[in-house]
């Protein structure tokens, strides 16, 4: 015989303690649809969310109910109501951690199972983690994080120290941080002549390695280059822009635009040591970042006085929370 449970519940944002609920539920159930409660004034879109608890919870059903204008609170009478419409077949259990469930769970004819509703296996609290998501950052699970996360990319000529700082800074604030695709790229590519395929290959890597690596690391993302960048060497390169690729970038919270002003270190990966092309290419991001609206900061000097530039950067970006919705 199939049990049959739901779990009722905003999950704005999930958290760990709504993982460890829900998991303690796919132990009590065979079939476990969640009820996502939304409206349209929530500060976190329901389709987000709701994507959210399926990356979590592949096994089970995720149904959202948005009741328009106004949220309808869980103790609300009419959700029984609802949840049959959503659920015809009988339900056996219904889960959670507040008292409403015994109630909910009566009107559905079910047995109600209230897991640790003093919190204090996991007390957290979604509202808490809205106001100041970075205090709460671990209560997080991964999928989430990249919600709440500013990123600080370093872009600028070859040579620069982006790499660099980019590690410093992963070490300073916790990591990992997201490596230039580029170079490895470089390193394995047939020889000749660049294609624009190609810088849409590099972007591909970036992005998908970035993606990955957002759900490792803290409040703070530290980006070795980006699409922005790559649309930089496309101009070099290639002697064009590439519109298709610039339409690709997504720009991060921050930049840190390196300037050439720093001694060329040779490596067989690079390409423009000569002076004039070096300034060629900073002035080019410069441009690319004004023209996409980018909000920037020109770091220069030695690299001790980069390094000090970039943690104190970080540090201001740190202090407050990131906007969202």
């Amino acid at each position: 015989m199939t049990t049959t449970g739901v779990i009722l519940g905003k999950f704005m944002p999930p958290h760990e303690g709504h993982v460890a609920l829900v998991r303690t539920a796919q132990h009590l159930v065979d079939r476990l649809t969640i009820i996502l409660s939304a409206s349209d004034a929530d500060p976190i879109p329901p389709a987000v969310r709701k994507g959210w608890m399926q990356e979590l919870f592949p096994l089970a059903e995720v149904i959202v109910q948005n009741n328009g204008d106004e949220p309808l609170p869980s103790d609300d009478p009419g959700w029984a109501r609802i949840i049959r419409g959503f659920h015809p077949e009988p339900i056996d259990r219904v889960i959670g951690s507040e008292d409403y469930i015994v109630t909910l769970a009566r009107a559905l004819g079910a047995q109600h199972f209230i897991l640790d509703p003093m919190w204090m296996a996991y007390p957290a609290d979604s509202a808490e983690i809205r106001a100041n998501p970075n205090e709460h950052w671990k209560s997080l699970p991964s999928v989430v994080r990249p919600w709440y996360q500013k990123r600080l990319t370093l872009v600028g000529p070859e040579s620069t120290g982006k790499s660099y700082l980019a590690d410093v800074l992963a070490r300073e604030f916790g990591g990992p941080y997201v490596p230039e695709y580029g170079r490895p790229y470089e390193k394995y590519r047939a020889e000749g002549d660049y294609r624009a395929e190609e810088l849409h290959f590099i972007v591909d890597g970036h992005v998908a390695h970035r993606r990955t690596l957002a759900m490792m690391a803290g409040p703070l993302l530290f980006e070795d280059t980006d699409p922005l960048l790559t649309a930089v060497w496309a101009e070099m390169l290639l002697g064009h822009s590439l519109p298709d690729l610039e339409a690709r970038i997504e720009l991060p919270e921050h930049y840190l635009l390196l300037d050439p002003e720093i001694p060329w270190e040779n490596d067989p990966i690079r390409y423009f040591a000569r002076a004039d092309l070096r300034r060629r290419f900073y002035e080019l991001t410069e441009a690319k970042l004004q023209a996409h609206g980018a909000s920037y900061t020109i770091v220069s000097g030695d690299y001790a006085a980069r390094q000090a530039k970039a943690i104190a950067i970080a540090a201001d970006m740190l202090k407050t929370p990131k906007r969202t919705g």
